[in-house]
């Protein structure tokens, strides 16, 4: 299937039901396969940004790609929305959901019964098999009211009391097998199979520990921005592999002490690399997560060829190695970026 062609049903089923949608030009991109997403999408009435991304086939997922999908969702309170259309062997069945890198990925059929029809997945898969999550309170419930013991249950079921014990109390996970003989047994419906909300996914990840490998890849133009951002008194967080259109995070040391962080900011050493597709995607993600945003560049850069389009605030090192503290640095940029308006009015 043409990956186009599924981003567009995607694009156009988050539309039929109120959500905003942002898409890139990526014809304008040699491989879009690396960028961590293919539509940011945002609901305001739930005050919700989810990145989009689709694979083709998700056993052969870049674990870049994935790191930088956990990175947008971690530094901008945004839900990952993974979409996929086969595995290894075969095409996703719907109402489930896969496990890859600690992520849930869902077919494009599933996403429409949720948002249509409110039918979450209750189905779990990772590459061992899948699993389903019983309501175990609504199983203890039926199975009294059919006057089973957890031994005639059991028994019928193939497994043993203990088990029947564990899925009551969710400390374990049936196969579908399993689970829909339960099901059978106690002449349930579906009700008894817990529905899994991919809109709320919790996941460990630590930004420093994927920026610190990037780092390693810094120029030395680029080494010279973060020591200059670190003598002012904060941090910058460095991903260069081509999943954002932007190069670098600036937060304060404190993390998430107000509104004016984390900073998107992209930088450029040479005129050639300012590219204008750079900057619109630059202030598209600053508008759509309502951050500030910066472009760095290297002194012998003519800033006023820069301004008129990007209304973002383009900065030359030297300034930056000018400021002594962080009052300074955001009073720069609130600076610039007043003196930008001006001009481009």
């Amino acid at each position: 299937m043409d990956m186009q062609k599924v981003i567009t049903e995607v694009d156009q089923l988050l539309k039929s039901v109120g959500f905003s949608t942002f898409s890139f030009d990526f014809a304008s991109i040699q491989d879009r396969s690396s960028y961590c997403y293919d539509l940011l999408v945002k609901n305001a009435n739930l005050n919700l940004v989810f990145i989009v991304k689709i694979f083709m086939n998700i056993d052969n997922i870049n674990t870049d790609i994935i790191d930088g999908i956990k990175t947008l969702s971690k530094l901008f309170k945004s839900k990952p929305l993974l979409i996929g259309m086969r595995n290894r062997y075969q095409k996703l069945e719907d109402n489930t959901i896969y496990l890859r890198e600690d992520l849930p990925i869902i077919s494009l059929k599933t996403l429409e019964n949720i948002l249509k029809k409110d039918l979450f997945p209750y189905v779990f898969k990772k590459r061992g098999g899948g699993v389903i999550f019983f309501n175990g309170d609504l199983v203890k419930k039926i199975r009294e009211e059919k006057r089973f013991s957890r031994k005639e249950l059991s028994e019928k079921i193939g497994v043993t009391k203990r088990t029947i014990c564990s899925y009551e109390s969710e400390n374990m996970r049936p196969s579908k097998e399993i689970a829909e003989k339960v099901k059978t047994v106690l002449g349930a419906d579906s009700r008894i199979f817990r529905n899994i909300n991919v809109f709320d996914w919790h996941f460990e990840f630590n930004i420093t520990e994927v920026s610190a490998k990037e780092e390693e890849e810094l120029s030395d133009f680029e080494s010279h921005i973060k020591n200059v951002i670190e003598d002012i008194g904060i941090s910058s967080y460095w991903f260069k592999k081509g999943q954002f259109p932007f190069e670098m995070l600036i937060s304060s040391n404190k993390w998430d002490v107000d509104d004016f962080y984390p900073l998107l900011s992209d930088t450029s050493e040479f005129k050639k690399k300012v590219k204008e597709l750079n900057l619109t995607y630059l202030k598209n993600l600053m508008e759509l997560f309502a951050k500030k945003a910066l472009f760095i560049v290297n002194n012998d850069i003519k800033i006023n060829k820069i301004l008129p389009k990007s209304k973002i605030p383009v900065i030359k090192i030297k300034s930056l190695e000018k400021i002594d503290d962080e009052d300074q640095f955001k009073r720069l940029i609130q600076n610039s970026e007043s003196k930008n308006s001006q001009m481009i009015n």
